[in-house]
């Protein structure tokens, strides 16, 4: 049996964000666009990365509000125990 435990984090200013996980959603609940590594994620929808079975993601994922100060955005992981 696989276990894992899910990670939420809120973010407001621009942050570097490491995946160490199986799956990384980014989620925008602000009213602009934002960039992840400069994949712009319009307000309202989300970006998600997943991977397969016993794979574990270490990208470095960058959070860019582009200097605004209204960014909303939360990550969530999915890592494997």
């Amino acid at each position: 049996m696989v276990t894992y435990t899910t990670e939420i984090q809120y973010y407001t200013t621009n942050q570097r964000v490491i995946g160490n996980c199986n799956v990384i959603t980014f989620v925008n609940t602000g009213t602009i666009t934002f960039y992840v590594n400069n994949f712009p994620v319009t307000a309202g929808n989300s970006f998600s990365i997943a991977g397969n079975q016993d794979e574990v993601d270490l990208t470095e994922y960058l959070i860019d509000f582009r200097g605004s100060l209204v960014g909303e955005v939360y990550v969530i992981k999915k890592v494997n125990r």
